[in-house]
């Protein structure tokens, strides 16, 4: 496999040392990043940072040890899964800086442990904010290999990924099993679905949905793979999908996802092929009672309609 500049070349053991109660320590098998090449990188202001003691937040239970935290509220909501272990916790997508330091407190004071893994789903600010409190502490943040470059570049007040892969990785952290899987350009490039197989759980996030609209004109959009991302998740053995905002969705959430998604494309293209302009297409775009029905659709139906347009605008070759 190709490594790219961005990366230190060096691969850590498959089977990690054993800690002093005899059960397996927390091991990976990501590349690890070299943090110096990028000590002095510029960074933006943190929109997040700013002191919200309103701000909903909650840690939830979904099954075992298995969590879920939250942040905000409303169409606002972020939230990312949480597994605790005896060895430590991991935590994906902290979403927000000023209410990291209260979900660290929280998994410290009631499961008495510290994080140990931080995980990114993908390289947004609106769901990686916060890792920085985290690694302070000394977790480790974890991302796909994608994810550095547009942190770097984009100059993200996120923390800088200590460990990336490219199409798998495996953590193994008190006894339990994480599996981080990369399966195509989707919402960004760098989304990495996250699968706790013991608990038949997954974390899709953003391109997920649970009966709501996918999210305003499909920024960082790529269709082909976030059909492939779905058709994928769709084929695993899963109860609980975490989506990253609203309401945790299921198979069946994904599918009638996917079924929406490949009709507006359709509908989409057919329109633009027949020669309608923008000012036309939009109004000739038809929905589902049942995709009516979906969280936000009022407000992101036409900018979905306007998302897709874009991408079948700049993907259609024409004749020429």
């Amino acid at each position: 496999m190709q490594i790219s500049r961005w990366l230190l070349p060096a691969l850590s053991a498959a089977a990690g040392p054993f800690s002093a109660n005899g059960a397996q320590a927390a091991s990976d098998n990501g590349f690890a990043v070299d943090h110096a090449k990028y000590a002095n990188r510029a960074v933006l202001p943190d929109f997040t940072a700013a002191d919200c003691p309103t701000n909903p937040r909650a840690l939830t239970q979904i099954k075992g040890n298995l969590y879920c935290h939250t942040t905000g509220a409303g169409l606002a909501v972020h939230s990312g899964l949480v597994l605790i272990t005896a060895e430590g916790a991991l935590v994906i997508d902290p979403a927000m800086t000023c209410t990291a330091g209260w979900l660290r407190d929280e998994i410290r004071q009631r499961f008495h442990v510290g994080v140990k893994y931080v995980v990114y789903t993908h390289a947004h600010t609106d769901h990686i904010s916060g890792a920085q409190v985290f690694q302070r502490d000394g977790a480790i943040v974890v991302a796909n290999k994608r994810a550095l470059e547009p942190i770097v570049g984009e100059k993200l007040p996120a923390a800088l990924p200590d460990r990336v892969f490219d199409k798998d990785m495996t953590i193994t952290l008190g006894g339990e099993t994480v599996q981080l899987h990369y399966v195509a350009p989707s919402h960004s490039d760098s989304l990495t679905m996250v699968l706790f197989p013991k608990y038949k759980a997954l974390q899709c996030t953003d391109v997920c949905q649970s009966k709501s609209m996918p999210y305003n004109d499909f920024l960082d959009f790529y269709y082909p793979g976030w059909i492939e991302t779905l058709d994928w998740v769709a084929a695993q053995d899963v109860d609980v999908i975490d989506i990253g905002h609203y309401s945790p969705g299921t198979k069946a959430d994904v599918v009638a996802e996917r079924d929406y998604m490949v009709d507006l494309h359709q509908q989409v293209l057919d329109l633009a092929r027949n020669g309608q302009s923008w000012d036309q297409l939009y109004r000739n775009v038809h929905f589902s009672d049942q995709v009516k029905t979906w969280t936000a659709f009022d407000s992101m139906h036409t900018l979905n309609v306007m998302g897709m347009y874009r991408w079948v605008s700049n993907h259609r070759r024409g004749e020429w």
